[in-house]
């Protein structure tokens, strides 16, 4: 959907998650990066995929047809044929439909994906690129639907990794819940919050990255 993160963030959205960034960096010299991709991949075998499925079950609904009504000089194998092609269409159709992708990827495939989209994130925006490596990326997925806290090693040695699973997990309950924008600032907060916990406390005077937030059409 080419409109997809004008759809869920407005400029509004936008500036409200890079203030609440700004506040929350007050709080501690960590540095905190938002990053919201539209998706982590093309997933170009959701279209084959989802086609050859169609294909199949309009095959086998000819067949049926077929075996039922068929015979007495009726051209079966034109059938077969009709059977096919609308179910390599319908097929392709279904695709286009994020739930239907989404499950023709599978949800191992999918994490592994974002995953790896939120590593070249951290890399591409320098989140190591801190005095302390205490940055935290929040990485959020709009397509696959999922969210990955990544945290710099100044500070992720230090922290429970269940802590940061506790932010996703929120922070994916309330985009889930239609409240993409509160959810994200909250999660700043939590990261905030948490860094100051583990000593990483006195504000930095300088603001080595950038409070924008990132948001990438892929």
């Amino acid at each position: 959907m080419p409109r997809r993160i004008e759809t869920v963030f407005s400029e509004v959205d936008r500036e409200a998650i890079r203030a609440a960034t700004t506040a929350a960096e007050r709080k501690t010299a960590g540095e905190l990066v938002v990053y919201v991709a539209e998706r982590c991949d093309p997933h170009p075998e959701v279209a084959w995929k989802a086609a050859l499925i169609g294909g199949a079950v309009g095959v086998l609904f000819a067949v049926v047809g077929i075996w039922r009504f068929g015979g007495w000089g009726a051209p079966d194998y034109a059938w077969i044929l009709v059977g096919l092609q609308l179910g390599l269409l319908i097929g392709w159709v279904a695709s286009l439909f994020e739930g239907v992708a989404r499950r023709l990827i599978g949800d191992e495939a999918l994490s592994s994906r974002v995953e790896g989209r939120a590593a070249e994130a951290f890399l591409e925006e320098q989140v190591f690129a801190t005095r302390d490596r205490t940055g935290v990326l929040i990485f959020v997925a709009l397509f696959e639907h999922r969210v990955l806290v990544l945290a710099d090693q100044g500070i992720d040695a230090k922290v429970d990794a269940s802590a940061w699973r506790d932010i996703s997990d929120e922070l994916a309950l309330g985009i889930r819940r239609g409240k993409p924008t509160s959810a994200l600032t909250h999660a700043v907060e939590r990261c905030a919050e948490l860094l100051s916990e583990h000593g990483v406390a006195a504000p930095d005077r300088a603001n080595e990255l950038s409070d924008e937030p990132r948001f990438r059409r892929e």
